[in-house]
């Protein structure tokens, strides 16, 4: 492994991170991260999508196609804004009374909450991002390339 690729893969995963953070921020999601428990939630759930995340952009940078990192970043960066729009949205229709984690009422015994939600949702678009990988990686190499 070339420890370039993967410092500039750290970095692209950091950028699309950032980009997530500044969106929360951006649409004022409320979450009260001062709880120590709360802030191991968020990294026990965040892990998985992360890690593969970074598997991901690895492998994409590997094949030296830009077009594959812009497909990997605008897939993950638009994946990120539309679930957050979403969360945004049930935020403003629903009385958030505790203002830490946005919560969906789809019946009063089943509460969804975003930081189950959010973290799935990223998994399975990384997760269909990493098949378009091996999809284009098997076409690339009948090709001859």
């Amino acid at each position: 492994m070339n420890n370039k690729t993967m410092l500039r893969a750290f970095l692209y995963l950091l950028l699309a991170v950032g980009l997530h953070l500044i969106l929360i921020y951006f649409f004022g999601i409320r979450m009260e991260l001062g709880d120590p428990g709360i802030i191991r939630t968020l990294f026990s759930v965040y892990r998985l999508p992360l890690l593969l995340g970074f598997i991901n952009i690895f492998l994409f940078m590997r094949t030296g196609r830009r077009r594959l990192l812009v497909i990997w970043f605008l897939g993950t960066a638009l994946s990120s804004f539309l679930l957050l729009l979403f969360f945004k949205i049930m935020q403003t229709k629903g009385d958030s009374e505790s203002g830490a984690i946005v919560t969906l009422d789809f019946s009063p015994k089943n509460r969804l909450e975003m930081l189950l939600l959010f973290p799935r949702g990223v998994l399975v678009i990384q997760c269909i991002l990493t098949f378009y990988y091996f999809i284009k990686r098997k076409e690339i190499s009948e090709m001859g390339f």
